[in-house]
């Protein structure tokens, strides 16, 4: 029997810091799997020897160790083509090798339009951490929680909620922490704050901004304006919605503050549960469908 085995985030490429938000990613999909064998590092998916299947979902890459190798059978849903990889992700070479998987579901229009206009067939998945469940109960003492928020994306955000505000800075984890189940650990936990402590989530971060969201958690998602072209974050977008905040500039503090005042810092949080059901079949639909012994043309 084919092995399933799952992204893991381990290497010198993540050995300065690490983004947890990887991990929460790796932790989405686990759930809707029957069972996990292992673990293969992203950054290193070409050099695979054991039979097996993986889903690719996620943001790829930092290196060029790519296309994976023919033990791998990827899942390609979820997949992000970051606009840095294309060198080698849009080569010849990784052009065939996604023909011969596709469609192939993207985690946000932008990779999708990319690889269409590279001749690959593709459709908007969306993002596995959408899938996580909802949460039984809200917390009677709820906090709020400030994830990687510049201090000027802070002077956004009313004193009020400022003074006893959780922060967090889930995408750059500075510890000396090689291995990926105890990264996987962390990550959990923080998920388990999220959804056991969080009133409000105020967030520049994509997964946690996500799978709080699939919690019902309400959110505010705050974002460089010199970043709006970044497909990364479009389907933020079309849930919650994006403030566009200032980072740079003598003034950007003192903007940041009047942008706030339009800001409803109270929303509701969102019931997605219907979507949530969609990704989940269309990844259970692709996944049978490569994880079946015979070859995909």
């Amino acid at each position: 029997m084919r092995q399933i085995r799952l992204l893991d985030y381990t290497g010198n490429v993540f050995a300065d810091s690490f983004n947890l938000g990887d991990d929460i990613q790796t932790l989405a999909v686990s759930r809707l799997l029957p069972h996990v064998d292992g673990y293969v590092c992203r950054e290193a998916l070409d050099r695979v020897e054991t039979p097996c299947t993986v889903p690719l979902n996620g943001y790829f890459m930092n290196t060029p160790h790519w296309p994976p190798s023919a033990a791998v059978r990827p899942v390609f849903y979820a997949f992000h083509l970051a606009a840095e990889a294309q060198r080698w992700l849009c080569s010849a070479e990784s052009l065939a090798y996604l023909r011969r998987w596709q469609p192939i579901g993207c985690r946000d229009r932008g990779t999708q339009a990319l690889l269409e206009a590279h001749g690959v067939q593709a459709y908007y998945s969306r993002c596995l951490t959408l899938t996580l469940p909802r949460r039984e109960h809200e917390p009677e003492n709820g906090q709020v929680f400030m994830v990687g928020l510049s201090a000027a994306a802070r002077q956004a955000i009313p004193r009020a909620l400022r003074r006893d505000a959780v922060c967090v800075d889930q995408a750059r984890v500075r510890l000396p922490v090689g291995d990926g189940a105890l990264k996987r650990g962390l990550a959990g936990e923080l998920l388990a704050q999220y959804r056991q402590r969080a009133r409000l989530v105020i967030t520049s971060k994509i997964h946690c901004a996500m799978p709080c969201i699939a919690m019902g958690i309400p959110v505010v998602f705050l974002y460089d304006a010199r970043r709006r072209d970044d497909y990364r974050v479009q389907l933020i977008d079309e849930l919650v919605g994006i403030h566009y905040v200032h980072q740079h500039g003598p003034l950007a503090r003192l903007r940041n503050r009047w942008l706030g005042r339009s800001i409803d810092w109270s929303p509701a949080a969102l019931d997605i549960e219907p979507l949530k059901q969609q990704i989940i079949a269309g990844f259970n639909e692709v996944f049978a469908h490569v994880h079946r012994e015979e070859e995909v043309a």
